[in-house]
């Protein structure tokens, strides 16, 4: 049988893109967009009445969230960040406990994670913000090619909690991700 190539591009040549856009914004705008983004956060958050929320350190050009998440755990609200562990023939990612006084290490991927901090249990989390390289009006979403989040949210197919919340830049949005 004869294959007809796809005429989507591949995800790779969608993450190549997708990177170099979000790579070629201009730091003072850059700024200027994680401000705004972080005051919708904390908006939101304030309105879901979120207590235990997941989120991730900013890499690879990735909008930053720290300062809404900060605020967040000035307010008491719990927030965890990932960290990659190995299962057996895979990684994986677990939320632990991000605090002011404990400290972040690289991981292999270079993404700061937190040191010996307790882990969040699944069952706890209100809200997952997630990193992404390119999205969809559809809820469509690209990664990193890791799968990481999406092996993590199988088990909560179809339902609505934890809310999960993709966080990027305007300049992210594709027309239609045929995932």
């Amino acid at each position: 049988m004869k294959t007809v190539p796809s005429q989507q591009p591949l995800k790779s040549e969608l993450r190549k893109e997708f990177r170099c856009k979000r790579a070629e914004l201009e730091p003072s705008h850059r700024a200027g967009l994680d401000t705004s983004i972080n005051r919708h956060l904390d908006d939101f958050l304030r309105r879901e009445q979120a207590r235990t929320i997941a989120a991730y350190r900013a890499f690879d050009g990735e909008p930053d969230l720290a300062e809404a998440l900060c605020a967040a755990r000035d307010r008491g609200l719990t927030v965890a960040l990932p960290v990659v562990h190995e299962e057996p023939g895979r990684a994986a990612i677990e939320f632990r406990q991000w605090s002011a006084e404990g400290g972040l290490a690289r991981n292999r991927f270079g993404i700061e994670e937190p040191v010996d901090a307790p882990l969040v249990p699944v069952n706890e989390l209100d809200i997952v913000l997630i990193p992404l390289v390119a999205w969809d009006v559809s809820g469509g979403r690209l990664g990193m090619g890791a799968s990481f989040y999406d092996r993590f949210f199988q088990p909560f197919a179809g339902q609505d909690r934890p809310l999960r919340v993709g966080v990027g830049y305007d300049i992210q949005q594709a027309g239609e991700l045929a995932l």
